[in-house]
């Protein structure tokens, strides 16, 4: 799967996750794996929802931190692909 601004994605419907402080503790059950996700990760996390897209995501991103457009895209299309690659999001 190619992932691009357009891409929606979705969580795996197997992970279950709470968010403590900000971060967010993932468990995948098939996969026998844990993460924990710093704040901003723990914010795209809650965000994959499977109606915004990757664009929207970033654009949220950008209007709540005031940081750059173009790290944030970046930054995010690099940890959304990493999900994708542990099998977190489809």
């Amino acid at each position: 799967m190619s992932l691009g601004l357009e891409t929606v994605l979705r969580r795996n419907p197997n992970a279950a996750y709470r968010i403590y402080d900000g971060q967010a503790t993932i468990v995948l059950p098939d996969r026998s794996e844990v993460n924990v996700l710093n704040e901003l990760g723990s914010l795209v996390w809650e965000r994959i929802d499977g109606a915004r897209t990757l664009g929207q995501i970033v654009d949220s991103v950008v209007q709540e931190y005031e940081v750059n457009a173009g790290e944030a895209r970046q930054d995010i299309m690099e940890f959304v692909g990493a999900l994708h690659e542990h099998g977190m999001v489809s």
